[in-house]
């Protein structure tokens, strides 16, 4: 206010605060409301549930190495013979979604190391 020259301090005390104009302005004090989540953010969120955080990484970078996709495919081909999952041959993982191939790779790989883990156990407990 003492910075104020005297014609502003006239203006000031001469204003109706009451009006319209001033209506309009949001209070600073009021809740804030949250801004809606980005698409991404939503489908990242909703993929997250639903696969392994790695497969997520993977199928990524097979847009970038089309060889590391093949090599999953092979991996996932060879461990679905041996448990005897038969439509999971080369030919329709190739037509599978880079998700699918990523997530059937992690299924493999985890599997695999509990079995390890597993074997492991049982050889110390014999010891």
């Amino acid at each position: 206010m003492r910075s104020l020259s005297p014609s502003e301090l006239k203006l000031l005390n001469s204003a109706d605060f009451n009006t319209s104009e001033f209506n309009n302005i949001p209070d600073t004090n009021q809740t804030i409301t949250a801004l809606p989540a980005p698409p991404e953010q939503l489908a990242y969120e909703n993929l997250s549930e639903k696969l392994h955080f790695f497969s997520l990484r993977d199928q990524l970078i097979f847009m970038f190495k089309p060889a590391l996709r093949k090599e999953y495919e092979a991996y996932v081909s060879q461990q679905a013979g041996n448990v005897g999952y038969r439509t999971l041959v080369p030919k329709n993982l190739q037509q599978a979604s880079d998700l699918t191939v990523a997530n059937l790779y992690y299924y493999f790989k985890i599997r695999d190391e509990s079995e390890i883990e597993r074997a492991e156990i049982m050889e110390a407990l014999a010891i």
